[in-house]
């Protein structure tokens, strides 16, 4: 059975991978609660509104969507050992979704010689 993430476990996530951030931005679960410890931290509660301002998060929310469907639809199967890389590449992907005529070049020009 999965142990049950712990917002502790997040925030030494979090401060390990991130150099700097302008503002965490996170629903209103109470996970996140102390998220300000890192910097700003906006969030929205989803039972009372999806967006407050500038704040939502349906950016993240769209892009495991997309990669939940990677998944089921074209990979079928990952294992642990590779979900780094294929979370790596859907980043990429999502990243430049709108400069899909340069993917390739981006592609090649990153390949080791």
């Amino acid at each position: 059975m999965l142990n049950k993430l712990r917002g502790e476990e997040i925030r030494r996530v979090v401060a390990e991978n991130v150099e700097y951030v302008q503002a965490f931005f996170t629903d209103g679960h109470k996970i996140y609660k102390k998220m300000y410890e890192l910097g700003p931290h906006k969030y929205v509660v989803h039972q009372k509104q999806w967006v407050h301002g500038k704040v939502h998060v349906s950016f993240v929310e769209n892009a495991w969507s997309l990669f939940k469907r990677g998944l089921v639809g074209i990979f079928h199967h990952v294992s642990t050992k590779y979900l780094q890389d294929y979370l790596d590449e859907f980043v990429f992907r999502y990243s430049h979704r709108h400069h899909k005529a340069l993917l390739m070049d981006l592609v090649l020009a990153n390949c080791e010689a």
